[in-house]
């Protein structure tokens, strides 16, 4: 079976740094079933925009689902460091370069020691607020397309083994169409003679080429007639699998089905006055509620 069905549930971790500003950015992404895209992004609020791209890019590897997006920014493991402090060395250096130009403007002294670095870093790092995301984009979209794939990946593995389960119920749900097809073949005569023993048991004098009972006849066989529900049954189900196995995300598609076969399973037990169509019909929808259930987690 190839198909590239995916779960609306899943989870993905990715992690990128920018050496330059010596960050790092990891996203996490979590989802679950929802019927349209719903995703919430937790970034830094003086990130303006940022959270337009999150959902630029989620949208271009996932069509629906409710996904929390979390983004932690750190200092990188290599990143100078001390005490816990670290800092950008181009900000540290063009501090020191204005600590220097004041020392020589008021003509005192400047010395660089050890503490003075220290308290120097702590002052920027307490004072410092995050780079404009932009700065960081490269790094955060890789961060972001890494964790996209981790979490598809997961919802890939999780759909092929949605995928199977559903077409073993739809192999079954088959075989029940199947014989109500065969039932029906032989309903309309068996109906018939049922109805003609019933007026010969009322003790009426029946003529089988009154005019009258023949148009009876051909409405109650009429009534009765479920050939059009079972050709539509079959297109449901054809269109069904082709879906199942499809390269795409019908997820819609097969809830909307699910709708159109429990109309016509409904309509044919309604038809249908013969026991064994009756409960093939009930066996019927009690597979394609399990097939319903399924469907609600495919993307």
């Amino acid at each position: 079976m190839i198909t590239r069905m995916r779960s609306m549930t899943g989870y993905g971790r990715g992690t990128a740094t920018d050496p330059k500003l010596g960050l790092t950015a990891t996203f996490e992404l979590s989802a679950v079933n929802r019927k349209s895209l719903d995703a919430h992004v937790h970034a830094p609020r003086e990130w303006n925009g940022f959270e337009q791209s999150c959902q630029n890019w989620l949208r271009e590897g996932v069509q629906r689902g409710r996904i929390n997006i979390h983004l932690k920014i750190e200092a990188a493991k290599d990143s100078t460091s001390q005490n816990g402090i670290y800092w950008n060395e181009a900000s540290l250096d063009a501090s020191i370069e204005r600590l220097r130009l004041y020392a020589e403007k008021n003509d005192f002294p400047f010395e660089l020691s050890s503490d003075l670095l220290l308290n120097l870093a702590k002052t920027l790092r307490e004072d410092a607020a995050l780079p404009d995301w932009r700065d960081l984009e490269p790094t955060l979209k890789t961060a972001f397309q890494t964790a996209l794939h981790d979490l598809n990946a997961m919802r890939q593995t999780e759909g092929a083994a949605l995928a199977k389960d559903i077409l073993q119920q739809l192999t079954d749900l088959e075989a029940q169409c199947r014989g109500i097809t065969q039932d029906a073949k032989l309903a309309a005569a068996q109906q018939r003679d049922n109805l003609l023993q019933r007026l010969q048991k009322l003790g009426l004098d029946i003529d089988l080429h009154d005019e009258r009972l023949l148009k009876e006849l051909a409405l109650f066989a009429d009534r009765s007639d479920i050939s059009e529900e079972l050709t539509r049954l079959d297109a449901h189900l054809d269109q069904f699998r082709n879906l199942v196995n499809s390269k795409e995300a019908h997820g819609r598609k097969m809830d909307f089905l699910c709708q159109e076969i429990n109309r016509e399973l409904n309509t044919t037990g309604s038809k249908s006055t013969s026991i064994e169509i009756t409960r093939a019909v009930l066996e019927g929808k009690n597979i394609l509620e399990r097939i319903r259930e399924q469907v609600q987690n495919v993307e």
